[in-house]
């Protein structure tokens, strides 16, 4: 494969989790929020809570359904572009995608339909419990998404066989490599994360134009009480997470930190101008110590830096990897740093909205409603940049250690059909993301126009009597 060709293809599979990672976790974090606001409902009788459960299942439904046609379009990826990847993994990687589909997603759709359509056709407690199942399916088809992902960052639970290919050894070992528990927490706050952030935003876009809309202002308080928690421990579980690429993905750490050389009392970078010619910082802004503390929890312990952490896998695996083989140190660095800094911003945000929900002045404060709708979709960004830190730092490898990125496409492409298939893969998904916008704006403007039927004029079951559902 030239030069070009392999580029397109790195560039192809970092793409790939991008937009794989649009949808699911709105799906997960939404369908969190939603068993909240509906068991207040369930619990309370407070009709208002159903409303904004209605409401805010539409907006769930529509990303469910487009979030479904995105996964439906990487799965033919495995069997065009990266025929030598499916061959080589096939027995392992295929295992946790067959019970994802199997078990999980189809628990997931049927109950999603239940969600939907049985508002008036179950009792309050049943609904909930459909809820609870579909929240449930959603967040246990990411765990095994992230199980097959985390595999390929610390692969376990598996021997060579006789054709030279990984065979499973041991399913709960497959599941459990080392990878999968930090990666899980961290992806899975990160949703929740997302989904506090999303409905406070869209809570906010209302009280914008009518801070008295009281459905909304319960929401922006669910998002607000909801969001503070899981942002704050976010910072916690992020730095978990990092500790786990500390011991696994020492290359990887050192393109995130941008630390060219091995060295004790390792700075912490804040700013940086990496440069891959020179091996060196440009202009620079570090704390002395601070990486080797967080890293090891000893300011005066050592960490690898960039070129011996190549060394150190090239001695490990037996391979023969150089610097030019490896990712520009710079996409790394920055993918993981504009993360680190939306992560505290997240939390400053909520911490802030809390303090003023506290002092009953959130919802009568336009410059804190408008930060809100603005960072509605932030959160989503700062998932992307940490699906790129993980998937374009383990590169060279599709499975660390294993198997590289070269001896993963499939023999018979050229640049031009990598080129192509990139080209159309990324245009579907614009379009399926255009479209999910498209029924976003058209749900809102529904609302703000009092079109809203869902959450307004029809009745649901409670038990045996059925009460009417305020306008």
């Amino acid at each position: 494969m030239n030069s070009l060709a392999l580029f397109l293809a790195r560039f192809q599979f970092g793409m790939t989790a991008f937009f794989h990672f649009l949808y699911p976790p709105l799906t997960i974090g939404l369908g969190t929020l939603l068993v909240i606001t509906e068991g207040v409902y369930v619990f309370s009788k407070n009709q208002e809570y159903l409303r904004i459960t209605r409401f805010f299942a539409k907006l769930f439904a529509i990303n469910f359904v487009v979030g479904v046609a995105t996964g439906i379009v990487m799965e033919f990826q495995f069997g065009t572009n990266w025929s030598q990847y499916s061959s080589y993994v096939g027995a392992i990687f295929g295992a946790p995608l067959a019970v994802e589909g199997l078990f999980a997603f189809f628990m997931e759709s049927i109950f999603v339909g239940v969600m939907l359509l049985g508002w008036n056709r179950l009792s309050a407690k049943a609904h909930w419990v459909s809820t609870i199942l579909v929240a449930f399916g959603s967040t246990l088809s990411g765990v095994w998404i992230l199980v097959a992902n985390s595999w390929m960052q610390s692969p376990a639970g598996y021997k060579i066989g006789s054709n030279g290919t990984p065979k499973m050894t041991n399913f709960l070992h497959v599941v459990f490599n080392p990878y999968f528990p930090s990666e899980f927490i961290h992806v899975v706050a990160a949703a929740w994360e997302y989904s506090a952030f999303f409905m406070a935003g869209i809570a906010s876009y209302f009280l914008i134009r009518n801070s008295k809309d009281i459905i909304m202002r319960k929401a922006l308080k669910i998002a607000v009480v909801s969001g503070v928690i899981v942002a704050c421990f976010q910072i916690v579980l992020g730095d978990i997470s990092a500790r786990e690429v500390v011991a696994s993905q020492p290359t990887k750490l050192a393109m995130m930190e941008a630390q060219w050389h091995s060295q004790s009392y390792a700075p912490e970078m804040l700013f940086a101008l990496p440069n891959n010619e020179t091996e060196s910082n440009g202009p620079q802004l570090a704390i002395p110590g601070m990486l080797s503390m967080l890293a090891y929890m000893n300011p005066a312990a050592k960490v690898m830096g960039f070129n011996e952490s190549i060394n150190y896998i090239n001695n490990k695996y037996g391979l023969k990897l150089t610097p030019a083989m490896f990712p520009p140190v710079w996409l790394v660095f920055w993918s993981f740093h504009i993360m680190m800094y939306l992560g505290f911003y997240f939390a400053l945000i909520m911490l802030i909205a809390l303090y003023l929900l506290l002092k009953n002045r959130l919802y009568d404060s336009p410059k804190m409603l408008k930060i809100f709708w603005f960072t509605t979709f932030i959160p989503l960004i700062a998932i992307e940049l940490g699906w790129f830190t993980t998937e374009i730092g383990r590169q060279p490898f599709t499975v660390y250690g294993l198997l590289t990125t070269v001896k993963s496409v499939s023999p018979n492409v050229s640049a031009l059909d990598v080129g192509l298939s990139t080209a159309m893969f990324i245009l579907i998904y614009i379009t399926l993301a255009s479209f999910a916008v498209f029924l976003f704006k058209k749900e809102l403007r529904e609302r703000t126009e009092g079109k809203d039927k869902l959450a307004g004029d029809s009745s649901v079951k409670d038990g045996s009597k059925e009460k009417e559902v305020l306008p």
